[in-house]
C-alpha cells in the first residue's frame, strides 16, 4: 500500500530563498529524523508540535546545513501521519543535498499532489476540500482566494452531506415500505417521495445557482478584444493591463496570434485576448489568425468590438456591429460625429480615446458591473467547479426522473435516487473512481 510508504519532498519553490522546506510524512518519518538530525537533547524528548533548532547530518557525519526541525506525531497533522518539516538555508543545492540524506534513510521521493492525497486518503479533507487546496494556491486575486478558502474550510462538502443524508432518508423510507408493508406509520407514498423529492431538487438548485459568477471568480473573466485591423484593439490591452504586452504599429495586421493578458480588476481576474484584426486577406498566416479569432469570440465570456470613429462604415462593419455585445468606439478624439452610433442599437457603446487616456474607466467600470451584474455575496457562491456543477446537473436528471415517473412501484424510483445518491457522492470523494482521484492530483505540484 503506497500509505505504508514513507515519502518526502522539498515543498518550496526552487531556485534561492530565505528558506526551503522539506517535508516527511510517513511511519518512518521520526525514525529518519532521529539518526539525520542533531540538537542538544535527544529526539524523542522533542515536544510534538514544536520546532527545534540543530543541524542536518550525513551518513558520514558531516553537517549539511544548521537547521529548524518541525516535529508532528499524528493524526494531527496535514496527513494524519507522523510529519517532519525541516527548514534549511534557501539554497537550491543545500536542499537537495538534505532531501538526499532523507531519500538515503528509507524515504521515497513524493508524486505530484501526494501529501494532500494522503490527507485525503487518511479521512482528514474530502475531495472538494483537496481541491480547493490548489485552488488556493492557484488563486490570482482576493475574491478567488476566498472562494477557495470557503471551499477549503469544507462548506461545499457540508452541503452535499446534508443533501446526501436527505436522500438516504428517503431511501430508507422506501426501503422499508417495499420491505415491511406492515409497518403503516413509517411507509411512505408515491406522492411523498415525489414532495420529498422536489425539496431535494431545489437545495440542488440552490447550490449551483450562482456557478457562473463563481467560476468566473475562480478561473477569472475571459474578455476578447477583436476588431477591423488597426482600430487600437492592442493599444487597449496595453492600456488596460497597465503594461506593454501587444505590440503596437499603424501596419494593419500586426497582431497575427491571439496575445493572452492577465490582470486583476478590484479583486476579479481578468483574462484578455488581443486578437488578430478581421478583414478580408489573401496571406496565409493572417487567415489563421482570423480563423482563431473566431473560435476565440464564439468561447468568451464577454467579447468587445473595437472599432474606428473616423473609418468608413463598410458591409464587414456592419456585420461585426450586429454580432456584438459591446461595442467601444476609438479615436474619438479625430472625429467627433461617428456614424457608428447611428447603426446601434439596443447595444452598449463606449466612445474612447485610448491615445490621450479618455474613456478607460468606463470600460473597467462596464467590466465590473457585467460581473456583479447578480450582486452576489462571494459567501453565497457554493459550487466553481466544473466537475462539481456536472455531478450535481447528473443529480438533478436522476431527481427529474422521479419526478416525472408515473410508475406504481416505489423500487422503481428507487434507482433514479440511488443514481442522484452516486453522483453527490463523487464530489466529496465516497464513490470517486481511482481515475478521478489520480486525474485530480496529478495537477498538483510535488511537495503539496
Amino acid at each position: 500500500m503506497i500509505s505504508q510508504q514513507t515519502i518526502a519532498a522539498i515543498s518550496t519553490p526552487p531556485g534561492r530563498g530565505g528558506i526551503s522546506i522539506i517535508r516527511i510524512s510517513g511511519t518512518k518519518a521520526f525514525d529518519i529524523a532521529k539518526k539525520i538530525f542533531l540538537c542538544g537533547k535527544p529526539f524523542d524528548k522533542i515536544k510534538t508540535h514544536s520546532v527545534t533548532y540543530g543541524k542536518i547530518i550525513d551518513q558520514q557525519k558531516n553537517t549539511v546545513d544548521q537547521v529548524i526541525l518541525l516535529k508532528m506525531e499524528k493524526p494531527k497533522t496535514y496527513t494524519k501521519e507522523d510529519i517532519i518539516e525541516i527548514q534549511c538555508h534557501g539554497g537550491s543545492e543545500v536542499t537537495k543535498k538534505i532531501l538526499n540524506v532523507v531519500f538515503k534513510e528509507g524515504a521515497f521521493p513524493a508524486q505530484a499532489g501526494q501529501f494532500t492525497k494522503r490527507a485525503f486518503l487518511n479521512g482528514r479533507i474530502d475531495l472538494s476540500q483537496a481541491e480547493a487546496v490548489m485552488d488556493v494556491i492557484n488563486a490570482e486575486t482576493s475574491k478567488s482566494e476566498k472562494a477557495a478558502i470557503l471551499q477549503l474550510e469544507g462548506q461545499t462538502g457540508k452541503r452535499i452531506r446534508k443533501i446526501r443524508k436527505r436522500i438516504v432518508d428517503l431511501l430508507s423510507h422506501i426501503n422499508l415500505s417495499i420491505d415491511y408493508p406492515e409497518y403503516e406509520e413509517e411507509a411512505i407514498s408515491i406522492v411523498k417521495t415525489k414532495e420529498e423529492t422536489k425539496k431535494i431538487k431545489k437545495e440542488l438548485e440552490a447550490l449551483i445557482a450562482n456557478y457562473e459568477t463563481g467560476l468566473i471568480i475562480r478561473e477569472g473573466l475571459n474578455i476578447v478584444i477583436y476588431g477591423p485591423p488597426n482600430v487600437g484593439k492592442s493599444t487597449f490591452v496595453n492600456k488596460i493591463a497597465g503594461q506593454e504586452k501587444a505590440i503596437v504599429t499603424h501596419i494593419p495586421g500586426t497582431t497575427r496570434d491571439i496575445i493572452e493578458v492577465h490582470m486583476n480588476i478590484k479583486g476579479y481576474q481578468i483574462n484578455l485576448y488581443d486578437t488578430a484584426g478581421i478583414r478580408k486577406t489573401d496571406d496565409i498566416i493572417e487567415k489563421l489568425g482570423i480563423e482563431k479569432t473566431i473560435h476565440a469570440i464564439k468561447n468568451a465570456s464577454l467579447a468587445i468590438l473595437i472599432l474606428d470613429a473616423s473609418e468608413k462604415i463598410t458591409i464587414q462593419i456592419k456585420e461585426l456591429i450586429n454580432n456584438s455585445q459591446v461595442i467601444v468606439i476609438n479615436k474619438i478624439d479625430l472625429d467627433k460625429g461617428s456614424q457608428i452610433e447611428e447603426l446601434v442599437t439596443n447595444k452598449k457603446i463606449i466612445k474612447v480615446s485610448l491615445i490621450n487616456n479618455e474613456g478607460i474607466d468606463k470600460i473597467e467600470k462596464y467590466i465590473i458591473d457585467y460581473i456583479e451584474k447578480e450582486k452576489v455575496d462571494i459567501n453565497e457562491i457554493a459550487i466553481t467547479n466544473q466537475r462539481h456543477k456536472m455531478h450535481i446537473d447528473n443529480a438533478l436528471i436522476a431527481l427529474n426522473n422521479v419526478l416525472k415517473g408515473n410508475e406504481m412501484f416505489l423500487d422503481l424510483f428507487a434507482i433514479d435516487l440511488i443514481e442522484a445518491l452516486e453522483q453527490l457522492s463523487i464530489i466529496t470523494g465516497e464513490k470517486a473512481s481511482k481515475d478521478i482521484i489520480e486525474n485530480i492530483f496529478k495537477k498538483f505540484c510535488v511537495g503539496k
